[in-house]
């Protein structure tokens, strides 16, 4: 009959796992196994997880990017030419007031044109008009101007010659026979309409206290009533 021990080896032969070896099971070995066995299929578990929820995010994402609206170009071909503004479009035409010499009411003796010659040195061919309001009438500029000449000037006696434009056009006038001293300005001296030129007096070839007046435009004398008359104002248009 067989022994004790006999008997418990062939017990321990016959209930071995099969995937075991034959040999003796550590216990402290095979529970450190079976604990890293379940630590592996726990991390798996969550990283599966994770890769879920990161699937779904991405998927949530390219959703909202196809909803969202799409940027709109507003860019201008480079064949469409572009046309600058001409800066002639935009000119305004301004004239300053134009005024009388000595009032629209003085008197008037010798008019434009020709006449008879009234005294020694005096010329038959009157290229202005002879205003008579009295000695010492202060004499306005007729515009605003720059002033092209002054001082004693033969049978004109003390003149003042101003350059201006009026309605876009240069005009040139003349005022002769004022008082000696009377004058306050010089060449290139700018003055305004209505501006103190001097007074009525009467040097040069003259036969008594008037203002000889001429209007040019373009160097010929012109009659200058008509012309006052056609653009004397009071406002700048």
């Amino acid at each position: 009959m067989p022994s004790s021990l006999h008997r418990s080896r062939v017990r321990s032969a016959v209930g071995a796992s099969p995937f075991l070896p034959a040999r003796a099971v550590d216990p402290l070995h095979l529970r450190e196994r079976v604990l890293a066995i379940a630590v592996a299929v726990v991390a798996a578990t969550v990283l599966a997880g994770n890769g879920v929820a990161a699937i779904g995010s991405t998927l949530d994402e390219e959703q909202r990017a196809l909803a969202a609206p799409r940027p709109q170009s507003f860019s201008v071909s480079a064949t469409v030419p572009i046309e600058p503004a001409d800066r002639d479009d935009f000119t305004v035409t301004w004239s300053p007031p134009v005024v009388y010499p000595v009032g629209a009411g003085a008197p008037q003796t010798d008019g434009f044109g020709f006449r008879a010659s009234p005294c020694a040195g005096c010329s038959n061919d009157h290229k202005g008009v002879d205003f008579t309001p009295g000695a010492g009438t202060p004499v306005a500029s007729i515009a605003d101007g720059v002033v092209t000449a002054v001082g004693f000037d033969g049978t004109y006696g003390m003149r003042v010659e101003i350059e201006h434009v009026v309605e876009g056009q240069a005009v040139r006038s003349f005022s002769a026979h004022l008082q000696d001293g009377s004058v306050p300005l010089s060449v290139g001296d700018r003055v305004e309409t209505g501006q103190i030129i001097g007074a009525v007096g009467s040097t040069g070839a003259s036969t008594g206290a008037h203002l000889h007046f001429e209007v040019r435009i373009g160097g010929t004398p012109i009659d200058p009533v008509p012309w006052l008359v056609a653009n004397v104002r009071t406002a700048p248009r």
